[in-house]
């Protein structure tokens, strides 16, 4: 396979990861947690990673392994937070939602709590074939972690 075929389908798997979830919170109502959220940046990075291979005409070495490193923490983040979702470990981090409740009456208060998404880490927001959207994540990233290993390789 070409890497050029390879790197494509590696941005690919990035951009469709970012908008399926994304029409799931839009479209669908389906709110991410805080670690949903982190789950989506090494995919906004492998995509500006794969951009920058693309436009070059020389590419640094390191960049092919900055993709496998991200991807790499990417699986980490979809692992830690399936995890949680099949209750194999406790929650590290808060996974509430972010309210300044200083100099707030009462009123303003309870408005605020109502109006306050937050999403539980530990709860599946949607399922596919037995698989949660980390789930999923860990399956597509582990395929993206291939993928820079081979060009990492091929590149030798």
């Amino acid at each position: 396979m070409r890497s050029g075929y390879l790197i494509s389908i590696i941005f690919f798997f990035s951009v469709f990861s970012l908008l399926f979830v994304f029409i799931l919170q839009y479209e669908y109502g389906i709110l991410p947690c805080k670690l949903c959220i982190w789950q989506r940046l090494p995919h906004f990075l492998n995509m500006l990673i794969v951009l920058k291979i693309l436009s070059s005409v020389f590419i640094p070495s390191y960049l092919f392994l900055l993709g496998l490193l991200n991807m790499i923490v990417a699986f980490f983040l979809a692992g830690y937070h399936y995890g949680l979702e099949q209750n194999l470990w406790n929650n590290v981090f808060s996974c509430g939602g972010n309210l300044d409740i200083k100099d707030l009456s009462t009123e303003e208060l309870l408005k605020n709590l109502t109006n306050t998404p937050i999403t539980n880490c530990e709860l599946e927001a949607w399922n596919f074939l037995n698989l949660s959207l980390s789930g999923w994540n860990m399956v597509i990233t582990v395929l993206m972690i291939i993928g820079w290993f081979y060009l990492i390789k091929s590149r030798r």
